[in-house]
């Protein structure tokens, strides 16, 4: 049983679609440089093939050239160079990053969108707003974390006596699905 109604004519899936639609929108349509070098790791400083392709405190997307391994939601640091190519890569707070991935040479760097932009999260929200009957709130992840917020009691459950016969009713109806494994999988797949 969901917690919020949606509104009419609408279907669930459709918060799926515009939460894959703020993604996509984040995201640049291809890469933006390639890793020519990785000058340290332990302080992570790489060269990239495009001069003057990026700038300080771009929120950047590093990936391997296996596409197995990299880092999401970083930014550059100090630009080392005048042409541009060589400089920091840095964490969102400005803090030096100790990589110890696979090998970044040859893999590629794109622009990226913060997902916390402000006009990501608006325009996400006036979405989700037109398809479920609630006010939207929306958070985004960090990407190393996993943010796990208890969700709201269900409608009507005042009582472990009534918490019991709502999870009785929802498995009895559920057709071999269990509540908890349902909120077990929201959380793994980001969901709050």
């Amino acid at each position: 049983m969901p917690k919020v109604k949606l509104k009419q004519g609408r279907q669930a899936q459709e918060i799926g679609a515009a939460l894959v639609g703020a993604w996509l929108k984040a995201l640049p349509p291809a890469f933006t440089a390639t890793i020519s070098a990785v000058v340290s790791t332990t302080n992570l400083r790489i060269t990239v093939d495009i001069p003057n392709a990026f700038a300080f405190n771009d929120v950047i997307a590093l990936r391997t050239n296996d596409k197995t391994d990299g880092l999401r939601s970083v930014k550059v640091g100090q630009i080392i160079d005048t042409a541009g190519k060589i400089f920091d890569v840095v964490d969102l707070s400005g803090a030096n990053i100790n990589y110890k991935g696979k090998d970044l040479k040859n893999g590629v760097v794109s622009k990226v969108k913060d997902l916390n932009d402000a006009t990501l999260r608006n325009e996400l929200t006036i979405v989700l707003e037109q398809i479920v009957d609630a006010k939207v709130k929306v958070v985004c992840d960090a990407p190393t974390e996993l943010t796990v917020v208890l969700p709201a009691l269900p409608e009507g459950v005042v009582t472990r006596e009534d918490l019991l016969d709502y999870l009785g009713a929802y498995h009895k109806n559920a057709q071999g699905r269990h509540y908890h494994e349902e909120l077990a999988s929201a959380v793994l797949f980001g969901c709050r």
